[in-house]
């Protein structure tokens, strides 16, 4: 046998088990401070990273570009409450996105002066339905083969529920109903039904938001008292005052809300079918779900020369036959906005000593929109094809601003 050290190895140095055994044991206490030194140096970096965090922490973003989004607008408040309590609002987006800049403003002239106001007590939520299409070809407002946003466009409205459709299967969907529109009135733009068939998309996205209004409150157990209808290709130049809210939810007389402009079409009275407020009930049951009448559109021949139908028309025809009172808000104008930003020329005269930029200007992308200062409503401007007849509503009773000074007819 091999002599023996006394440590426990073999004097060839072969280790003996209870050599190996010492050895580890040496071995980790070696390497404990070593370990023990890179988790202190972890935990002290995770500490200075959680501290600069608190330090720093990083404001909610109020406008989102084409790089972020923000989350779900799902039942958000102006002022922590009960949702049961204060006035319940859907803000029902529909038709075709034609450009990124109306997110934007729809955030910032409608939504941001809602939230901000404190008055009242406001559940918002913002449903959505879309149809979708890469390219657009309009002859009426000089579009050919325009590339529009696109899928992602939708998103930046956030909404709380939402349904998009492909438009050219719409089409496809629409062309039997279409051709029985045509049989009871004219083709009034001589177009050949394309101006027909863009009026069929618009009113089938309309019907479609108010049944994701309705879905939102079989979800949520409590009704509305407000509807909103927005188009999605339209631009506000002015903040909607968030009072008309409150006040449409209690209004004695007047149920549906609508801007006073473009509300003639060659001299006869028609409304305006770019935005809408009003009661839940007239809006999602008349205002919202219109596309039927279309078929039993008639109009009296004795008053005008004008058969054939148009949107303003329409609505007109659909709200005069349920005789539901209708007022006209003149705080504020919108615009359509046509592909690659261009905003749909009118004529706007500022109605009180000051003009808003989104007034004045002929066109206006993402980058514009950003730059925007704020424009509170004031007595609006007056577009061409405003109907100097229209009556306004003051809450109580019908007056006629042409008479009355100071516009002392808010509604």
């Amino acid at each position: 046998l091999p002599n023996r050290i006394s440590d426990g190895t073999e004097a060839a140095g072969v280790l003996t088990p209870k050599g190996a055994l010492l050895a580890a044991r040496h071995r980790r206490a070696a390497a404990l401070p070593t370990a023990m030194a890179l988790r202190l140096v972890i935990c002290l970096a995770a500490l200075t990273q959680a501290s600069e965090m608190v330090k720093h922490k990083p404001k909610p973003m109020r406008t989102y570009t084409a790089d972020s989004e923000p989350p779900k607008r799902c039942g958000i408040q102006n002022v922590p409450h009960d949702p049961a309590q204060g006035t319940r609002v859907a803000l029902a987006l529909f038709g075709l996105v034609r450009n990124n800049a109306t997110a934007l403003n729809f955030e910032r002239f409608l939504l941001a002066p809602l939230l901000d106001d404190t008055k009242e007590k406001y559940t918002i939520d913002v449903v959505l339905h879309a149809n979708v299409a890469s390219r657009i070809t309009n002859a009426r407002s000089g579009e050919a083969l325009q590339k529009l946003p696109g899928y992602g466009a939708w998103r930046r409205f956030a909404p709380c529920r939402w349904t998009l459709e492909d438009q050219d299967a719409l089409d496809a969907r629409l062309q039997k109903f279409k051709r029985q529109v045509m049989k009871v009135t004219s083709d009034t733009y001589h177009d050949d039904g394309q101006s027909i068939m863009n009026l069929l998309r618009a009113l089938h996205s309309l019907r479609e938001s108010g049944r994701l209004v309705e879905a939102r409150e079989h979800a949520t157990g409590l009704r509305f008292d407000v509807v909103a209808s927005i188009r999605v290709d339209t631009i506000f130049t002015r903040e909607v005052p968030a009072p008309v809210f409150a006040f449409a939810k209690k209004s004695p007389v007047a149920k549906i809300f609508v801007p006073h402009f473009g509300c003639s079409i060659n001299g006869d009275l028609v409304l305006n079918d770019r935005f809408a407020l009003g009661q839940r009930q007239e809006m999602l049951y008349v205002y919202l779900n219109r596309i039927e009448t279309l078929i039993t559109y008639h109009v009296n021949k004795s008053e005008t020369r004008h058969v054939g139908i148009s949107g303003e028309r329409h609505l007109l025809n659909a709200v005069s036959d349920k005789h539901i009172p209708v007022a006209r808000l003149f705080e504020f104008c919108l615009r359509r906005v046509r592909a690659g930003g261009r905003i749909w020329y009118k004529l706007f005269v500022s109605q009180d000593g000051h003009t808003c930029p989104l007034e004045e200007t002929d066109q206006c992308d993402q980058a514009c929109m950003l730059a925007q200062p704020r424009c509170e409503a004031g007595r609006g401007c007056r577009q061409r094809g405003q109907h100097y007849a229209a009556r306004f509503f003051d809450g109580y009773g019908w007056c006629d601003n042409k008479k009355t000074p100071e516009y002392v007819c808010r509604y």
